[in-house]
């Protein structure tokens, strides 16, 4: 079956929290402790959160949906990095089962569409340094890393990521 890329619903919130547990407990499990995937994952996705991204911060959210289901989902908006506007792409998961079947290529071409329609140049992502699957479909895409930045997510937690970037 065809996978598609939709905007996600008010309807669809408490399927994309479940999605996204899913996802980080089979993903991130040897990159992250779970106390940490648990911690940012309630500062993520918990009850709000994805509300007043979207209502209040204008960052968008598209679903990805194969068979009816909920397999992935992005999120995206317009930002300033280095005195350049850009699309800051924040999330773009998908079902480890789904992996490498072109898939991520397709919600990255996905995310290139929405960053012209918005006439926007450049798009930047956060990915974390030990995500060595994900950096490598970035870079496969065409993305290459700019920046390394330790980032404290706050609960002790840090963020230790590539910021990478891709010219349209």
């Amino acid at each position: 079956m065809i996978i598609k890329i939709e905007k996600l619903l008010d309807t669809d919130f408490d399927e994309l929290r479940k999605v996204s547990q899913e996802i980080w407990y089979a993903h991130y499990s040897h990159i992250i402790s779970i106390e940490q995937i648990e911690y940012m994952l309630d500062k993520m996705y918990g009850k709000g959160v994805i509300e007043k991204e979207i209502y209040q911060l204008g960052i968008f959210y598209d679903q990805v949906v194969k068979d009816n289901r909920m397999v992935g989902y992005l999120s995206y908006g317009a930002e300033i990095k280095d005195h350049i506007n850009c699309l800051k792409l924040h999330k773009c998961y998908l079902s480890p089962l789904l992996h490498g079947f072109g898939y991520g290529q397709m919600m990255l071409s996905h995310v290139c569409q929405k960053a012209k329609e918005m006439n926007l140049p450049k798009i930047i992502l956060n990915v974390n340094k030990r995500n060595e699957k994900a950096i490598k479909a970035y870079t496969r895409f065409g993305f290459r890393i700019i920046e390394s930045k330790v980032i404290d997510f706050g609960g002790g937690f840090v963020m230790d990521d590539y910021i990478m970037s891709y010219e349209l």
